[in-house]
């Protein structure tokens, strides 16, 4: 075997250690962030958005419709000058 040859195989085995390694920490890392008390919270927060949907609806319209008429507001001034 030459030279090249023996790198090329040792890193090889590097690169499948390498993600076994990675596999082994997402899994560790998905087993501690998925807790039930997580779920639950993300339940909740959904929960809570579906719940005040129209109150959001209604905010974004308002900020849109006062960001128009500061637009409007700032384009009638520059007129005025």
């Amino acid at each position: 075997m030459s030279s090249p040859q023996v790198i090329q195989s040792l890193a090889s085995l590097g690169s499948q250690a390498g993600q076994h390694a990675r596999r082994q920490a997402n899994t560790w890392r998905d087993r501690l962030l998925t807790t039930d008390k997580s779920r639950r919270r993300a339940q909740i927060v959904q929960t809570s958005f579906a719940v005040h949907r129209p109150v959001w609806i209604t905010a974004g319209g308002a900020a849109y419709t006062t960001a128009a008429a500061v637009l409007l507001t700032l384009r009638a001034m520059k007129r005025l000058r």
